[in-house]
């Protein structure tokens, strides 16, 4: 039977100020003995470890964010249960998700950055979002770079992906290959052109086409509330929002 998350009989939540950069997320729960879960952006963040807890801690440098909280059976906590969320959810307008396959053929030390023009018109090289393609602590698969034979179905490297499990037929001799997430987030409304850059240790640039997203992110919350008015015959107060 397939793991069921549960995101009614949840409310009050609130979002407060823990320490620099970190947030605290409250919530009340309905759900006696269940586990919770914290979903940001369609992301599995954190689970409880007791299921009387009601709080997760939030990384500030993920805002804006979509947080949902969601309980879980307690064999199910620590599973990632995001496909049930809704679209909404699972992907916001305001992050960019590019899925690649990991080339195979490149050297240790090559890194993709994700520049972007912040909806302006001119790209920006301060990246958006860097990472390495083949980081130290990920095994190789490819013949002769790895375990020989100890991969899927013979195939060298202890981590091989199976038959269907990664970018089908992406790999050497029409093998599978491994996927490749980035992620970077779109803090500006309207349309961004977003630019994926290659970099070798030895200094080569190679950049991929641009390609155009539209963001629409949430406002950004007021940084100042005051009445300025209050008519008394029809009970109406007048804020002014800074």
């Amino acid at each position: 039977m397939n793991a069921v998350l549960t995101t009614t009989g949840i409310d009050q939540i609130t979002v407060e100020p823990r320490w620099a950069n970190v947030w605290r997320v409250r919530f009340r729960s309905n759900h006696v003995g269940m586990h919770h879960q914290m979903y940001v952006n369609g992301r599995l963040t954190d689970w409880s470890d007791l299921p009387e807890q009601r709080s997760f801690l939030l990384d500030a440098a993920m805002l804006p964010a979509v947080v949902c909280i969601a309980a879980v059976p307690e064999a199910q906590r620590a599973e990632d249960l995001s496909e049930q969320l809704s679209s909404e959810q699972r992907r916001p307008s305001w992050l960019y998700r590019p899925v690649l396959a990991r080339p195979v053929d490149l050297v240790r030390g090559v890194t993709i950055r994700v520049l972007g023009d912040h909806a302006t018109g001119q790209i920006s090289e301060e990246p958006l979002a860097t990472t390495e393609v083949w980081p130290e602590w990920l095994g190789r698969w490819n013949f002769g770079e790895d375990a020989f034979g100890r991969g899927g179905f013979g195939y060298d490297g202890a981590n091989a992906p199976g038959l269907g499990s990664g970018a089908f037929g992406g790999g050497p001799f029409g093998m599978d290959t491994d996927l490749l997430a980035l992620e970077a987030l779109l803090s500006e409304e309207g349309t961004h052109t977003i630019v994926l850059r290659t970099l070798t240790p030895d200094g080569q640039v190679a950049d991929a086409e641009p390609v155009n997203v539209e963001a629409d992110p949430p406002p950004q919350p007021a940084s100042d509330i005051s009445a300025t008015g209050y008519d008394a015959q029809n009970q109406q107060l007048t804020l002014e929002i800074g």
